[in-house]
């Protein structure tokens, strides 16, 4: 390859714009929060019977067993649905 002497740019060092990802706001986080809060609610309303029935078997920690099914149920939705809304806003790959 051939590069010129003098005052010609490197396709290296071209001007790039950089592209500063925009603000994440708190209200974004917030509502996340609450979609994952009502998947939970829904899974307690309609999946308690089966969940008290996986749960039987742990005898003693079965509440505690319980509590660890639904708050994981939580956090798996609520950080799907962020990952789910940076990708849509075009910030989770820029």
């Amino acid at each position: 390859m051939y590069n010129q002497h003098g005052g010609v740019p490197d396709d290296d060092q071209s001007t790039q714009r950089v592209i500063q990802p925009a603000e994440i706001n708190a209200t974004e986080h917030y509502v996340c929060s609450l979609i994952g809060l009502v998947t939970m609610v829904g899974v307690v309303v309609f999946f308690t019977p089966l969940l008290v029935a996986l749960t039987r078997p742990f005898q003693q920690l079965s509440a505690t067993a319980f509590v660890f099914v639904l708050a994981t149920v939580w956090l798996l939705v609520w950080l799907g649905t962020e990952l789910v809304w940076e990708w849509q806003t075009g910030r989770l790959f820029p």
